[in-house]
């Protein structure tokens, strides 16, 4: 793999599990966590990250003993 695709997705799978966090704070204060419409878009953007973070973090390579 790539080194700039490498580091382009491990940074945008920081970026988006940051935007998952900040509205995940956001749904938490809102209370009504599960019946809130809002949810769906924090999951996406959390499934979004974590797919992106396994894709970069997949390219990096084992060092070896």
């Amino acid at each position: 793999m790539k080194a700039y695709v490498r580091f382009t997705a491990l940074t945008l799978g920081a970026l988006f599990l940051v935007a998952a966090a900040a509205a995940g704070v956001e749904l938490w204060r809102d209370g009504d966590l599960l019946a809130n419409p809002e949810l769906k878009p924090a999951a996406a953007w959390l499934m979004s990250g974590a797919l992106f973070l396994a894709i970069g973090l997949k390219g990096l390579r084992r060092r070896r003993p």
